[in-house]
Order: C-alpha cells, then structure tokens, then sequence
C-alpha cells in the first residue's frame, strides 16, 4: 500500500468519518474502506524532481511563443508568505498553460510547489501520469452519484491543508469563453474551508491571481464551443494540435496577485455574520473573483479591440489612437483599476504592433489599397475580439451602468435625480449580477457616485422635471462624458438576456421548461436575429450569456411554475429587457451624433 495512502487512512478525520459513511450508502465499514483506498490511489499526487523537470520542459514547448510579465513586487510578498503561511493559489483560467506559467514564475521565486486540482480529463498518456508525479491530483469531472470518492477526496484535501502543502486550482471551474471570470464553482473551496475549520496546522493564506494573454490561439475553439459547437476531447491528437496552434510570433502572458485572504481568520468573520449564514463558502468565493479582477490589468490587446468594436467600423491608425485616448484617461485616473497598461499605449507605434499582431492572428483585417491604412474586425471574429475586450471589461462595467442610470433617470424620470439614477443603477446591477463581480450594495452606491460625479460634477443638486431631456442638456452632459462606454459594454448582455426572455415568453405556461431545448431554440433564434439585424452583434449569440440569462430568469422565478400568471410575468420581464436595449439604442445613438460634431441649433 502507498505510504501516503497508509497515513490518510489511519488518521482521525477518515476513521471517524467511516462509519456514517458506511450507514448512508448501504455497506461495511471494511468495504468502503477499501473503495476509499482506491480512489486515494487513483487521486494521490507527489513532487518527483525527474518529473518536475519533465513537465517544466514539456511546458516550455507548449508555451515557446509567450514571454512572461510578472508582479515582480506581488512574487516577492508571496515569497515571504510562503515562509509562514501554506499558499491557496486561486487564479482565473482562459488557458491550459495558466497552471504552468503560474507554478514557473512560483518556483523560480523559491516558493515551494503546489499540488494543483485539475479534471481527469487531462488524465491521458503520456502527459497524465507525468504530471501525477508533478504534483496534480486529477479530480473526476462528476462526484455526485459517488459518496465514497467525495468523501475520499474531503479527506484527501483535509490531510494536504493539515500538512501545510500549497495549493492551486481554478477557481472558475473551466476556461473562460467569454474572456471574463466566469461565476465561481464552490466543491474544492468547501473541501478545504472544512478542512481549515477542523485543522490546527499552519494557516492557509488564499492568493487570488489574474492570468491574463495578449493573444491565446485557444480563443477560437472556445468561442467556438460558447455557439454550441461540441468540445474536442482531450488525448495524444489533441495535444499534438495544442502544440501547433501556438501563436507564430511572440507574444505575452501577464501575471498578477490580487490582495490575500486569511482564510482562518476570514472563515471565522462569515461564520459570525448573521447575513453570510449558510452561505459562507459562496462569500468567500465572490470575494476571491472580486479580488481577482481588481488584480486584472487593461492589456494593449483589450484596449484595442474594445476600440474598434466600439467603432464598428474601420480605423485607421490615427483614429484607433483617438478613440482609445479617453479610454486610457479613464484607466489610468481612476482611483479602483489597478495598474495598467503606461502611457506607451498612446504612442502610434505600440498601437500599431497591436493592430498588426491582431491582423496577423486573423482577428481584424489589414487594408491597404487606399489613401491610408486601415483596420476593421475580420468577418466571423466579432466573438473572438470580444473575447478579448472582455478582460478588461470589468474595469469599465460600473462607468458604464452610470452612464446608462443618469440616461434613463432623465429620460423617465419626474423626481428626484439622484435618487432616481440611484434606483436605475441598482436595477441594472440586479440585472446583471450573474454576469459580473459587484461590490457589496454599500459599496456599490459610493462608486456609482464617484461614477456619475466623473460624468457630471453639479449632478448631486439637480432636479428632472421634465420627462425628456433636452438637446442643450445633453450636449452639456456629453462633453463631460468621454468614453462612451454604455452601449459596448452593456449591449451584448441584454440583447442576449432579450433572446433568452423572448423563448420563455413563448414557452408553453402548461409546461415545465426544459433548458437544454430552450437554449438549442436561443441559438437558432438569436442567430436568425442577428441575420435580420434585430440583434447588434452575433456575440451576443453564445451558450454562455444565454446560461447566465436563464440563472437570472430562475432568480426572479420565471423558470418554475406553469400557468397564465408566469406567462405575464415572462413576458413583463421580456418587455422590461426590451425597455432598456430601446434606451441603450437611443443613448448609442446621441452620443454617435454628439462625437461627430456639434449638433444643429433647433
């Protein structure tokens, strides 16, 4: 028998834990057992220098085309946590080179190595029992019908934080397809919050990480798979494949630590918060995405797609470098985004690499035949640059909410302003609040004023008594409100939630719904609206926006019940959506008019 195996099974935690066990599925203590001995021999992990060194170089192979730019100053601190604290790595996951490239900068910085959680489905030879013996427990994709294996891997988990190993896993559960976090999956973190309640080892010291590229040739299978396509499985061929498809030239991963979490310490606050009860694990869990993205820097590459498909139209280098100067302003003078991207990126010749480089991958499209030279996004890669505005896109969601409330207040409202575009923003951020990381209500109410204050400084006194603004006002208001960012950042979420909302509207009230024929119809209707020009961009066409639109439909209770009376209320929420893409519209366009000169005196 495994030694390791040996010690997990004689300690207290697992011969306690045997018994209840036991009663609940059914069979002897000595049978479960030995079904728990088994899956600790199929999930044990070690740190074999021969096979460390191994999947260093396998690697370095895979990733021959990425430099890396590190937190030099967030790598030391982690070095010096290191030395006291075991190390709970949770970073963000839009590549299968994340976990490499974050293990390399670790180790290179004399911090001991992780054992990393990844799915059994990179359990396949030759790399799978290489990387077993580098340190990676692979984890069944489903435990649901296996009480003995979840209890097996509890346990496991349990004895690695008591012995103060270091661990990594994602914490999204799965790449990203959109290019932003995706909600957070809550097994492995409730494993090892239970373990940290019940061990009196070293305290473990969770390290949110943002793992961000400036190109990733994985993009376009994923956005692929976001259309409904199927996910090729992993194995030889598929390795070989991933080996091929890195980017020609070089280009670079970035790698930040957002600020660390005591876990002990943190655990012990939710437990005594009366709002947090029963839900602890899931606090913890948003607080981590939260950090995350406070960690996640504006790259060259986001800045630039975010331009031109703002513009949706070509640019040429001039212009790119116009439309993404308020763009920067904004990032770099605002007191919540993290460090970004220097002033570099104003000057022509960093824009222009970037514009080339995304021309070169095939993202946008070069042209060359005219007085100057121009860029527009290439045809069917709208997803794909999107994918790449969309890690940025959380710096720029709350500028963008505020811009919408102030619109809607003063185009619906006959109040009070500032109460009236505080009510519109909040409803937005319900609204949006399976699709992005918000801070608390508090909190969120303090930096929609700093929002709205950056929009309009004298707002705080103002009075709408008129229920449509007018064009002087709105010239007023537009000159102080670059960059436009509503309609881009906001668009392709509710025109996708609108997609979704249509179908359930039209789904029989006498039926339960089915949500894998429902999101089959979404595709098929949300690409036939695309077609007709009723949707502004195929990407709002994508499996997942249309899964974070059914999780807010289930929220508001719209998924359960049948009956006329859910039948209105799908329907008031269809038209609600539809509400708001008509003031988006409208807002899109009087900024359009307002940046392409002064308006006509009436």
């Amino acid at each position: 028998m495994d030694e390791i195996v040996r010690d997990i099974l004689r300690t207290e935690r697992f011969q306690e834990g045997l018994g209840p066990l036991a009663t609940e599925v059914g069979k002897s203590r000595a049978e479960v057992e030995r079904l728990a001995e088994r899956a600790f021999t199929e999930m044990i992990a070690r740190h074999d220098p021969v096979a460390v060194a191994a999947y260093k170089g396998m690697g370095s192979l895979f990733s021959r085309r990425y430099r890396v730019d590190v937190d030099h100053a967030g790598i030391n601190r982690m070095r010096e946590l290191d030395a006291e604290h075991a190390i709970v790595w949770l970073p963000s996951h839009r590549s299968y080179l994340d976990m490499f490239y974050l293990e390399q900068v670790a180790q290179d910085a004399g911090i001991r190595p992780a054992f990393v959680l990844g799915g059994d489905n990179l359990d396949f030879w030759p790399i799978g029992p290489i990387l077993r013996r580098a340190g990676v427990l692979y984890i069944r994709r489903s435990t649901h019908d296996d009480p003995v294996y979840r209890f097996a891997l509890r346990t496991y988990l349990g004895y690695l934080v008591s012995t103060g190993q270091n661990l990594t896993w994602s914490i999204e559960g799965g790449r990203s397809r959109t290019g932003k976090l995706r909600p957070p999956r809550y097994g492995a973190l409730r494993y090892v919050v239970d373990a940290v309640r019940n061990s009196e080892g070293p305290d473990p010291m969770i390290v949110p990480v943002s793992v961000v590229y400036e190109q990733l040739a994985e993009v376009a299978a994923m956005t692929a798979e976001a259309r409904g396509g199927s996910k090729k499985p992993e194995g030889i061929g598929w390795l070989l494949r991933f080996a091929r498809m890195q980017p020609d030239r070089m280009s670079t991963v970035r790698i930040d630590f957002g600020e660390p979490i005591e876990m002990r310490k943190r655990i012990g606050e939710l437990d005594r918060d009366p709002r947090a009860k029963g839900q602890e694990v899931e606090r913890l869990a948003l607080e981590v995405c939260h950090r995350i993205n406070r960690a996640t820097p504006a790259i060259p590459t986001a800045v630039v797609t975010l331009a031109l498909l703002g513009a949706e139209r070509a640019l040429t280098l001039d212009e790119t470098i116009e439309a993404i100067s308020p763009i920067l302003t904004y990032l770099t003078s605002h007191p919540t985004a993290p460090h970004t991207i220097g002033s570099e990126l104003q000057d022509a010749g960093w824009v222009r690499s970037t514009l080339d480089q995304l021309a070169d991958a095939g993202v946008l499209k070069r042209f060359t035949g005219g007085d100057q030279t121009v860029w527009h996004i290439a045809p069917d890669q709208h997803l794909i640059a999107a994918f790449y505005r969309n890690t940025l896109i959380h710096l720029l969601v709350n500028r963008a909410i505020a811009e919408l409330a102030m619109f809607m207040a003063r185009e619906h409202a006959t109040g009070d302003l500032r109460e009236s575009i505080w009510n519109h923003a909040l409803s937005l951020r319900q609204l949006l609040k399976f699709d992005f990381f918000f801070s608390t209500r508090a909190e969120f109410a303090e930096e929609m004023i700093a929002e709205v204050a950056l929009i309009d400084p004298k707002w705080e006194g103002r009075k709408v008594r008129e229920p449509i603004v007018t064009r002087a006002q709105i010239d007023l208001w537009f000159e102080r409100s670059k960059p436009h960012l509503a309609h881009i950042i906001l668009r392709p979420f509710f025109d996708s939630y609108r997609v979704v909302a249509d179908q359930l509207a039209r789904w029989p009230h006498d039926r339960a719904v089915d949500q894998d024929m429902l999101l089959e119809r979404c595709l098929g209707y949300g690409q036939q609206q695309v077609l007709q020009a009723n949707l502004h961009s195929a990407e709002s066409v994508t499996l997942e926006l249309f899964r974070t639109a059914l999780k807010l439909a289930d929220n508001k209770g719209l998924l359960s019940g049948t009956g006329r009376d859910v039948r209105e209320r799908r329907k008031a929420f269809a038209e609600h959506l539809r509400q708001i893409i008509d003031d988006l519209e409208t807002l899109g366009r009087l900024q359009r008019v307002h940046q392409s000169g002064p308006a006509p005196t009436s």
